[in-house]
């Protein structure tokens, strides 16, 4: 929705501002956190790891129901590459895929609440800074979820328009509303240009029924 936006202004230059590590701030999956074990180190006991942003390793938001990896991040490291091995490996994933039915995302889940060194390298983003849904996901008008125009939110996911719900209609309005919000200054002076025209002298266009009775559309003076 907002090519102009760069990755690194919008989100990483103050991850202190744009993300989370206590999933308690939104938990909708009611996951336990932090978790208490006595074998644990004092960053993986904690609700905000070490509480340094420099820390974070995978970035990812989270919807109305638990989880979305529509849209996520993930910083290359030494944990980065433990946390990929591991999330796909035949014995953890392919064993349990035909179950879960968001594949990877519940995976990952899976591997959040019972994996503690998961958590103090994860952090949350909220929803609409990079993952916005569009009315009819997750159900209407929820401020967190949905995208909103006059926020001019980064970019928006189609999620589950499969399903009863139309994804090309969905796909070219914000298409051309991205188009419509993201003009150059030349075509805000056309718009108004044409706007003002047509307010002091009508349009000139002809609807489809006067083209029909051959008549013009335009008020006679």
């Amino acid at each position: 929705m907002e090519p102009s936006y760069s990755l690194q202004s919008h989100i990483f230059n103050d991850l202190a501002a744009n993300a989370y590590r206590d999933i308690n701030e939104w938990n909708p999956l009611n996951i336990t956190h932090p978790p208490d074990l006595k074998y644990l180190d004092q960053d993986s006991k904690s609700a905000v790891g070490d509480g340094d942003p420099n820390s974070i390793d995978m970035l990812i938001s989270q919807d109305c129901s638990g989880f979305n990896l529509g849209s996520f991040f993930v910083r290359r490291s030494s944990w980065t590459d433990r946390l990929l091995d591991v999330w796909w490996d035949p014995v953890h994933y392919e064993q349990r895929h035909m179950q879960w039915e968001h594949k990877e995302q519940d995976a990952f889940e899976n591997l959040y609440i019972h994996q503690p060194w998961i958590r103090p390298r994860t952090a949350f983003y909220r929803q609409r800074t990079a993952n916005s849904f569009p009315p009819g996901a997750c159900g209407e008008n929820d401020t967190r979820i949905h995208y909103d125009q006059k926020d001019r939110d980064f970019l928006i996911n189609m999620a589950g328009c499969e399903w009863g719900r139309d994804c090309w209609g969905e796909m070219y309005h914000y298409r051309e509303l991205s188009n419509y919000i993201n003009r150059t200054p030349w075509e805000k002076f056309k718009d108004g240009i044409d706007s003002g025209f047509t307010t002091i002298f009508g349009s000139k266009e002809k609807t489809e029924e006067d083209a029909r009775d051959g008549k013009d559309a335009v008020p006679a003076t």
